[in-house]
């Protein structure tokens, strides 16, 4: 494979896990990847991680899967470079992620939700959970509801990176 194509393929790597919002596992990256064509398993395995080691996914383990999701540098790259990726392959991320986004989100599920305790205290419940199984929960208190929601919003972005030190840190 050339230099160019490599490129271009990673860059579609990423458009992909960006355009679902979600982590995904390496068997949902792989059914989009191979069953439209757009590049055999062995490239596709070599490039996600190529794309781990340069830090532009993230990998987080779970019990039964291992999760990618897009980090803040691999959403720059992408931000640069998108022009790169062909039309066709951007219109078919783009309608696979409206079809199976709901369905992909279920079988991976992270969640974040608050409540207010008292005037000056809210609890942030982050989960990160797989199929009916909690792998991790974590709450945390802050002062007020926009600390609440601001850690809510970035909680599926960060939850691989933040799920990944939790368990490097334990074990």
């Amino acid at each position: 494979m050339k230099i160019a194509e490599l490129a271009d393929n990673k860059l579609s790597i990423l458009y992909y896990v960006q355009t679902l919002g979600i982590p995904l596992t390496n068997e949902q990256i792989i059914e989009f990847f191979i069953k439209n064509y757009l590049m055999n398993y062995f490239d596709l395995q070599q490039l996600l991680v190529e794309l781990v080691e340069s830090l532009h996914l993230a990998y987080m383990e779970g019990r039964q899967n291992h999760y990618y999701s897009i980090t803040e540098k691999g959403s720059e790259v992408l931000s640069f470079f998108h022009s790169r990726i062909e039309h066709h392959t951007k219109q078919d991320i783009l309608i696979y992620a409206e079809e199976n986004r709901i369905r992909l989100r279920n079988e991976n599920q992270l969640t974040a939700d608050y409540k207010q305790l008292d005037d000056q205290e809210y609890e942030v419940t982050l989960r990160v959970m797989e199929g009916s199984i909690n792998l991790m929960e974590l709450k945390v208190n802050v002062t007020n509801s926009k600390q609440a929601k601001i850690i809510c919003s970035n909680w599926r972005a960060k939850a691989p990176e933040v799920y990944k030190k939790t368990m490097e840190s334990l074990i």
